[in-house]
């Protein structure tokens, strides 16, 4: 047989070849396998040949169109991805369901908040592909995948193929920006619309916080408006341009400094300077330093201020004989913690009488089931905890006499610029005062045991 009988096609793209055979003339023999390899190779045909398609298509003597050989195609690149690791649509950020089913429209999730070095974008880089070949031999190219990526705004950066916070704060991604602001604003009041924030940096609201709604900030809280009812807590300094209208439900406190207009039927503790522009009113304010109240009106009526080292005001109590008290000398913090063990030794004097009852009854028996045994163990182990409860309670209370104790010969005073009314009770340490008539321009001041009044300079 001619190799001319021998036909072979290839694909435009080079990737099959095709063989058929026509039949001899009378008297001629079909091909052989090497004769067919030999016409594949003249055509360029070296590459993925299907060895046994071709002894069998010699075998039935067929003269059909037959696929012999056939190339590897490219692995097309995988696309690059991105995984975000905050919630990019805030329409997702649903309020929470309780148990019940019902829905708390004050804990609506939405300020989310991350730290710095919390990874917020992990990118998955494209792919290249893989090659192929085809029946030529020839390598065929992949397509890349295709690239996708994010520009980094504020206080972001990338770390490899992760975008990361440089600070912490509050992720946003606007189009392909990713950014984290460190000061979540708050453009209305806190309220059914937002639902309570708590928020790992500072917060910036623009109005008012309604009654019965939180706002908890890992940085510093500033309101525009009022607070009408609700908590604040803050890491750092709270500043209220209105005023804290207490409605005895509003519960305010941070560890740095606080101001605000006026104070009026609220509780507020800061370990820092309390400075209020115009009045506190039946209200419990504690200061870790100072009360001050800065303007000519400033008053403080009705309620329980204390401070560490200094009230300064310009009224205290009113003309009406409201019961007012005023405390310095101590930090009022102490004052709590003092009540609060005060609280507790009572409570663990009883838990251990019947810890150390129970282990009596249980010591008189010689032999113990294993469940009694057991029992036994585990109240011997309890009155060990509360022994070493009992112990640190004890020697922090010491430990917090002994400052309060110290803290009477250093300076706590109390500066009265314009009246002190009747009804106003002073304690100074362990000095008390109760006023009975008006008393102007006083300095009031531990001495030996007394509330020593001085005249104001």
């Amino acid at each position: 047989m001619s190799l001319a009988q021998i036909k072979v096609d290839i694909t435009s793209d080079k990737m099959h070849a095709y063989l058929q055979l026509d039949m001899p003339p009378e008297g001629m023999a079909w091909p052989n396998y090497n004769e067919v390899i030999e016409k594949l190779r003249a055509e360029g045909v070296v590459f993925g040949l299907k060895e046994e398609v071709i002894h069998r298509v010699l075998e039935e003597k067929s003269g059909k169109l037959t696929l012999v050989a056939e190339g590897i195609p490219p692995i097309r690149g995988e696309d690059a991805s991105l995984e975000y690791f905050f919630e990019t649509d805030r329409v997702r950020l649903f309020p929470k369901e309780l148990e019940d089913g019902r829905v708390d429209h004050r804990e609506l999730s939405l300020v989310q908040s991350v730290q710095k070095g919390q990874v917020l974008v992990e990118k998955t880089p494209a792919t290249l592909g893989v090659a192929g070949k085809n029946v030529l031999g020839q390598e065929v190219p992949a397509t890349p995948g295709k690239d996708v990526n994010v520009v980094v705004g504020k206080n972001v950066a990338w770390d490899g193929n992760r975008v990361v916070a440089t600070s912490d704060g509050e992720p946003t991604k606007i189009g392909n920006k990713i950014s984290v602001q460190v000061v979540h604003e708050i453009r209305g009041n806190v309220g059914y619309k937002t639902g309570n924030i708590d928020f790992i940096g500072s917060v910036h609201i623009r109005g008012d916080v309604e009654n019965g709604f939180i706002v908890k900030a890992g940085g510093d809280v500033v309101i525009t408006g009022n607070v009408e009812g609700g908590l604040i807590q803050a890491e750092g300094n709270i500043t209220i341009n209105g005023g804290i209208i207490g409605q005895d439900k509003s519960v305010i406190k941070c560890n740095g400094d606080l101001y605000a207009r006026y104070i009026d039927h609220a509780r507020v503790d800061a370990e820092g300077v309390i400075k209020v522009r115009d009045a506190i009113m039946h209200s419990v304010v504690n200061s870790g330093q100072k009360v001050i109240l800065g303007t000519k009106k400033g008053m403080i009526m009705g309620g329980v201020v204390r401070a560490a080292d200094l009230i300064d005001v310009q009224f205290l109590g009113s003309k009406m004989g409201t019961q007012t008290e005023v405390e310095v000398g101590i930090n009022p913090g102490f004052r709590w913690e003092l009540n609060e063990i005060e609280k507790r030794l009572p409570e663990l004097e009883k838990e251990l009488d019947m810890v150390e009852k129970a282990l009596t009854l249980l010591s008189r028996q010689q032999e113990l089931p294993p469940k009694r045994e057991e029992q036994k163990t585990k109240l011997i182990r309890t009155s060990f905890v509360l022994k070493g409860e009992k112990r640190k309670l004890e020697s922090r209370r010491e430990e917090i006499l002994a400052l309060i104790n110290e803290r009477q010969l250093e300076r706590g005073s109390i500066r009265v610029r314009q009246t002190i009314y009747p009804g106003v009770r002073v304690i100074i340490g362990k000095a008390v005062r109760v006023f009975k008539d008006d008393f102007n321009y006083a300095v009031l001041t531990y001495n030996e045991g007394e509330v020593s009044i001085q005249p104001y300079r």
